[in-house]
This record gives C-alpha cells, sequence and structure tokens, in this order.
C-alpha cells in the first residue's frame, strides 16, 4: 500500500480466505510481497497519468477513471466502487451512500466551476475542502489516497496551480485528513498553502487540453 493509504479490515468479498490479503491479479498471497509489487507498479502507473492524464470533467466518472489507471493492472476491481464498509479510526461513507455523496460533492465542484479563478490566497482552503470531502467518501476499497491526490493535482493544474505532495511526510498527511475528518481544517490548510504555487497560464492551458480531450468524440 501507499505510506499514505490505510489498511482496513478483512472482508470475504475482497480478501483471500483466512487472510488480509487483497486478492489481486499477481496471485501474491504474502502482503508484504504485495506492498512491493502493487508499490512498483502503481508509482509507475502514476508517473505515466502525471504526463499523459486520464480524460475526464472532474466528475466521479473521472476519479473512477483514475483509481482504474493506477490500479488495474493489480486488482479487477479497480475503477469501481466498493461494496462493503471500511473505517480506520474513522467509518468513512458507508458504501450504500456512496453514489449520493459523491453527486453532492461533485455537483458542488461543477457549481465552483472546478475553482476557474479561484485567488491563489484562497485556492488552499478550496483545495482542503475537496480533498477532505472526498477522503470521507473513499469509495474505493484500496488506494484512495493515491487517487484522491491524482486528482487534486489535476484540478489544482487546471486551475492554475502546482501541488506537490511530495513535501507532505506520510504523519502529516494521516494526521492532517484525520483532523478534517471532523472538520477541523487548520492543519490541511497548512499543508496547502506550503505546498502549492501557481503555474504560467501556458502550462495551465496546455494541461487542461490533455485533461478535457475526452470531450471529444473518440
Amino acid at each position: 500500500m501507499s505510506k499514505y493509504d490505510y489498511e482496513y479490515e478483512w472482508d470475504n468479498k475482497y480478501c483471500y480466505p483466512d487472510s488480509p490479503v487483497l486478492k489481486n491479479k499477481l496471485n501474491i498471497l504474502d502482503a508484504e510481497s504485495l506492498s512491493i509489487a502493487e508499490r512498483e507498479i502503481t508509482s509507475a502507473r502514476i508517473a505515466g497519468i502525471m504526463d499523459q492524464p486520464v480524460h475526464g470533467v472532474f466528475d466521479f466518472k473521472h476519479l473512477k477513471d483514475i483509481n482504474r489507471a493506477i490500479f488495474f493492472d493489480v486488482y479487477a476491481w479497480a475503477g469501481e466502487p466498493r461494496t462493503v464498509d471500511i473505517s480506520k479510526g474513522n467509518q468513512f461513507c458507508l458504501y450504500k451512500h456512496i453514489d449520493m455523496y459523491a453527486n453532492g460533492i461533485f455537483s458542488k465542484l461543477k457549481s465552483e466551476s472546478y475553482l476557474s479563478g479561484v485567488a491563489a490566497d484562497d485556492m488552499p482552503y478550496k483545495l482542503t475542502y475537496y480533498l477532505s470531502e472526498i477522503n470521507v467518501l473513499h469509495p474505493f476499497r484500496d488506494g484512495n489516497g493515491r487517487t484522491q491526490r491524482v486528482f487534486i493535482e489535476y484540478l489544482a493544474q487546471c486551475a492554475g496551480f502546482d501541488v506537490d505532495f511530495s513535501q507532505v511526510s506520510s504523519k502529516e498527511m494521516i494526521e492532517a485528513s484525520a483532523l478534517s475528518f471532523a472538520k477541523e481544517y487548520d492543519k490541511m490548510d497548512e499543508m496547502f498553502k506550503r505546498i502549492i504555487s501557481s503555474i504560467p497560464s501556458q502550462e495551465q492551458i496546455a494541461f487542461s487540453k490533455k485533461v478535457s480531450i475526452s470531450k471529444r468524440k473518440k
């Protein structure tokens, strides 16, 4: 698992019998071996989709497509919302309510024009809100952290900002996420203030075009 992601309880749908290891396309039954293989595969996938972004319009489908692009080689369910409830300290969105909760998040984002035109001083707070809400949603059985960070990086770049999550330690991310779960956003606000910067308009436009190719007929 990513250093930012959580470990969840065993369940009889996604895990091997009597094992916390997730069923995987690699047929790896050892947790540590799966972690290493998954990390290598998904790191390469993430690098690829930062250069050639997953197409979409910043809706729930876009988030699912990003998860699929990262984890397709490892899990058969990549890109599909989970059908079990998961928690780690806090209870994430119940699986029966995922679509409804997602609709609220992404409808609000659309109503805010996907943060287009948001001032630099206000952007950290906007990114805190959406990262926090998507974290509460936690729609996938695994890999939510990696998926939501890619989504936020895409969103920020299309709005004219770079987000450098490499400056964030796993401890800081976990603590900020846990606090934001209770709508205590200060720690995550400070994190984003430190790791975002404006990008040239040419770079913003070029990246936006790459992401929005999906609007054209394939």
